[in-house]
């Protein structure tokens, strides 16, 4: 429902091993199980929750599996567009060198809508975000909508379709 209210930042409720058995269970590719840890070490460093982003990065690649315009060797779990984007193909999205620095660069990216700032040396396109008028304002899943990506309900498509069943795998 559109009453929903899920903060991006906070203490984490889903642990690694909930949030891999999970992606396991929705037949995810192994990069994406594997890629876990590294989302729920970037949530200690950041105070990100990091199965939001995990279950953002499910949405944005289809479980790791990449079947959009994005491609695998991209290493970009989130969509991320280049600095000088026109469209939407491959080359309109960032490429990052490996998948630990995909996640990185993903993290980064929420900072500069969460008004954080990001770990290392962030990528061309957060300077860009940090100029909209919104940049900083964002603190919920649901407030994604029309920033991250230009579907209103893009943040509700989040939390009820990736991020609540990860929460209630046991």
């Amino acid at each position: 429902n559109m009453l929903t209210q899920t903060p991006i930042m906070g203490d984490s409720t889903v642990t690694v091993d909930q949030a891999k058995k999970w992606a396991t269970e929705k037949g995810a590719d192994e990069r994406y199980i594997n890629i876990a840890d590294t989302y729920w070490e970037y949530g200690k460093k950041t105070g990100i929750r990091p199965e939001v982003l995990y279950a953002q990065a499910a949405k944005e690649t289809n479980y790791g599996k990449y079947t959009g315009r994005v491609k695998p060797e991209q290493n970009n779990w989130a969509g991320i567009k280049t600095d000088i984007a026109t469209g939407d193909l491959p080359e309109d999205h960032e490429t990052f060198s490996s998948p630990e620095e995909g996640v990185r660069a993903h993290f980064n990216h929420m900072s500069a809508y969460l008004g954080i700032d990001p770990v290392g040396e962030p990528h061309a396109r957060f300077a860009i975000v940090k100029r909209t008028a919104w940049a900083g304002t964002v603190k919920l899943a649901e407030d994604l909508g029309g920033k991250w990506a230009p579907e209103q309900t893009y943040g509700y498509d989040l939390v009820t379709r990736y991020l609540k069943p990860m929460e209630e795998t046991k």
